[in-house]
């Protein structure tokens, strides 16, 4: 029987360790820096054991954990900058007043943007393949000419030509609904003024024009809304926003082929662009919120409604539901 070895032995010949092999040939003999027991000591030992995080999070979503880390760190930047001013220290800047204050409608139009080109491209090439398997199967011989894109791509059971299933738009309209639900409780209307607002009044505050219960109607009387709990607003879209957006891209991180093909597919590789664009302008914004806007237990708290809907969601609820279920991995664009 052969040795099951890489390194084959061969019977009566003298042994040499790979690094006296190389040696020169008046240097001294050299031993093994790891013996043959020793090796196979560590491979019989025991995987150490998951830690508490990785029962929960899946690799891409440790990314999560940059959002906290922003937070802090802004935090601390603007602790020791004072109250030194700034382009961003100004509310009425301009990426504040096009963008943030806008937010989830930019968030809805390039996710929808991205979902139309992406996802529904993905159905159409589906749909392609299986008229293709019924023609093969019924004999035919001709076929319609493929394109040198098309031509190109993975041979069938790769990533890329994974079957996409039909309902793909459904499910990931049904997470963005969520996702647009919880944001409206929170911000928008919760049975009259939003989540934010009734905390706010619960701890304190008030508006100066009476029976104003809503910040936005407050402030656009002229009245002045203080006294309780801010949440960071800012905080909670920005978080909210970008945690939806890297979730859906989360294919880009696990699937190396999904890079490789939007190289040859310009309209979908510049609808990815523009989410990834968009994340990047609101982690910048989440920066800039945590250096100049609001204290530090406002802003941890605006993090933490941001991030529980993910944590809720895509952390847990997702991963066992049928129905919606987390972002398709199979959806090449």
């Amino acid at each position: 029987m052969e040795p099951s070895s890489i390194l084959q032995r061969r019977p009566g010949a003298p042994q040499e360790h790979p690094i006296g092999r190389d040696r020169a040939p008046d240097s001294p003999s050299l031993s093994p820096i790891i013996s043959d027991a020793a090796l196979q000591e560590l491979a019989n030992a025991p995987s150490p054991p998951d830690t508490f995080l990785s029962q929960y999070l899946l690799p891409h979503q440790y990314i999560a954990f940059i959002l906290p880390v922003t937070l802090l760190l802004g935090s601390l930047f603007g602790t020791i900058n004072g109250n030194r001013e700034s382009y961003f220290s100004n509310k009425h800047n301009i990426l504040n007043m096009l963008f943030v204050k806008n937010g989830w409608g930019w968030t809805t139009l390039v996710f929808l943007v991205y979902l139309a080109i992406v996802y529904g491209k993905a159905l159409i090439r589906e749909e392609q393949r299986t008229q293709d398997r019924t023609r093969t199967d019924s004999g035919e011989s001709s076929a319609p000419p493929r394109s040198t894109a098309e031509a190109s791509q993975p041979a069938v059971g790769s990533p890329v030509n994974s079957k996409v299933p039909s309902d793909v738009i459904v499910r990931a309209l049904v997470r963005w609904g969520l996702a647009t639900a919880y944001w409206w409780i929170i911000s928008q209307w919760f049975f009259g003024p939003g989540l934010f607002d009734r905390l706010f009044v619960l701890t304190g505050g008030s508006c100066s024009v009476n029976g104003n219960w809503s910040q936005h109607t407050c402030r656009k009387q002229g009245g002045l809304w203080a006294g309780g709990v801010d949440i960071s607003g800012h905080m909670f879209l920005l978080s909210h926003a970008w945690l939806f957006l890297m979730e859906e891209l989360s294919i880009f991180m696990n699937v190396p082929e999904a890079l490789t093909a939007i190289q040859s597919r310009p309209a979908a590789k510049y609808a990815v662009l523009n989410v990834a664009g968009l994340c990047g302008l609101w982690w910048w914004m989440s920066l800039m919120t945590s250096v100049y806007y609001h204290h530090l237990a406002e802003r941890l708290t605006g993090l933490f409604f941001g991030m529980a809907f993910w944590a809720g969601t895509y952390v847990t609820s997702y991963k066992v539901l049928p129905f919606p279920s987390m972002p398709d991995q199979t959806v090449m664009p």
